[in-house]
């Protein structure tokens, strides 16, 4: 078999290569970093999760207008993964039923970053939005839930405060993992991995600036 008769990686295995450098530069940005090495304060960790909320709100009302008018879109959709109303739930757990508010200041107000990275969601081709569902909920799934341990033994946030990443409605989180690859892996057309590696590419880089944007330091 020559070099050009090779099959083409599977795009889920093709996607975290191409995206890797991306990957690593986001997960490395000081704030992240620090915040998970119990190097901040909890109210760092509150401050990540109120411009989270304008995200997820984002996202999930893309996807699923999306999936009314794209099969693709729908293929993906799984209402089990949403996180804004837990986000709801663990800030009004923590500050109460009212905004939450921290030296006067509302944490879910968008920051700039967020208000740019949020726009870009919403703003989405089907692709591209396939690309923002990609980074966020399997990234929830996976190293998600390393991030619930480390903010609850750093910072003392108490199980009831961190539904964010309590996924105990999904019975077998690899299993929906495993089947959301082979979802990426049932697409073949070249031009729509292309806009999806293009924009999960940007999708980190918008990642990294929001975390930036959060450095105390």
């Amino acid at each position: 078999m020559t070099a050009l008769d090779t099959p083409a990686a599977p795009f889920a295995q093709r996607l975290r290569e191409a995206t890797r450098a991306e990957h690593s530069d986001a997960e490395s940005k000081g704030f992240i970093t620090a915040l998970m090495g119990g190097e901040l304060g909890e109210l760092d960790y509150w401050r990540l999760l109120g411009q989270y909320l304008p995200l997820y709100v984002a996202l999930e009302e893309a996807i699923e207008a999306a999936a009314v008018r794209s099969e693709l879109a729908a293929s993906f959709h799984d209402p089990r993964l949403a996180r804004a109303e837990a986000i709801r739930e663990d800030l009004a757990a923590r500050f109460g039923a009212a905004a939450p508010v921290v030296d006067g200041v509302s944490l879910t107000a968008p920051l700039p970053a967020t208000a740019a990275y949020a726009e870009r969601i919403r703003s989405a081709s089907v692709p591209a939005l396939l690309a923002h569902h990609y980074l966020r909920y399997l990234g929830d799934l996976s190293g998600g839930q390393a991030i619930g341990a480390l903010v609850a033994r750093h910072y003392a946030v108490p199980r009831e405060q961190l539904t964010m990443w309590d996924f105990s409605e999904i019975d077998a989180p690899k299993r929906v993992k495993d089947a959301y690859r082979a979802r990426l892996d049932d697409i073949t057309d070249p031009a729509v991995q292309e806009e999806f590696l293009a924009e999960a590419r940007a999708g980190y880089g918008l990642a990294g600036a929001l975390f930036a944007a959060l450095d105390p330091r």
